[in-house]
């Protein structure tokens, strides 16, 4: 039968929201949906890949690594309390495991052995409290698969990452830890999970009209202003570096 294959995958989304789908919306509406899912996963997951590698090389971590105990506890809650299928929840998990595999990098490669106990247990403990911490905001403020919640959390976990990325520069006038691909992927993957839920408020405004926050715009556009900003920042940095470098090799 012509077009078998195809048929068969008619109907099967990434996270379909029931709220949207009992208002029969074009099948075109879930497909960008799920493009926009699977460009911010991978841009994310590469990402901490680009981390983990310069991390290692550079021996230096741009921040504190126990800051990533609030993106664990995020993809492990949120796997759990979003998925429905296998596949999903694959997708989520290998996520969190990226974002582990650099947390270990970075443990490993920027952190004393003296030191690296210690970090490890706090490390540890923030991830449980704030995955606890996650699960009372979702009871308090339900909603399908959690999605609101997942919206605010992850508005509010991104800007502290992309504005602190300037400050870093700016302050230390070091670019270690950092890197344009880092940027591109961090950047990209703002704009395509910010994207996903513009898509859905543009769409179906009466089921995600708190995409449209004031609080939340807000932070997305000082976090999106602070990634713009970052290369012209990452430039000027690098050049002081190479300055100082350079009176270094003078008094030598």
């Amino acid at each position: 039968m012509p077009f078998e294959l195809a048929s068969s995958l008619a109907g099967h989304h990434l996270i379909p929201q029931p709220a949207d789908a009992a208002l029969n919306p074009p099948e075109v509406y879930f497909y960008v949906q799920d493009g926009l899912m699977i460009a911010c996963g991978v841009l994310y997951a590469l990402c901490y890949f680009f981390y983990a590698t310069r991390t290692y090389k550079d021996k230096h971590l741009a921040g504190p690594v126990e800051y990533m105990s609030t993106t664990l506890s995020y993809e492990l809650y949120y796997a759990l309390a979003t998925t429905s299928t296998n596949l999903e929840l694959a997708c989520f998990i290998l996520w969190f495991l990226f974002d582990l595999a650099f947390v270990s990098v970075a443990l490993l490669s920027a952190y004393p052995p003296g030191r690296r106990l210690g970090v490890i247990a706090r490390t540890a403990v923030l991830t449980i409290a704030f995955y606890f911490a996650l699960q009372t905001l979702d009871s308090w403020f339900p909603s399908d698969r959690s999605q609101q919640t997942a919206f605010f959390i992850g508005v509010a976990l991104q800007l502290p990452i992309s504005v602190g990325s300037v400050i870093l520069l700016l302050r230390d006038k070091d670019v270690r830890g950092q890197s344009l691909e880092i940027w591109v992927t961090r950047c990209l993957g703002c704009w395509t999970a910010y994207g996903l839920f513009w898509w859905r408020w543009w769409n179906m405004s009466q089921n995600w009209g708190y995409v449209s926050d004031l609080w939340a715009e807000s932070a997305i556009a000082v976090t999106l202003a602070a990634e713009a900003v970052w290369p012209g920042v990452y430039m000027w940095a690098w050049k002081k570096g190479q300055v100082e470098d350079r009176k270094m090799g003078k008094r030598e």
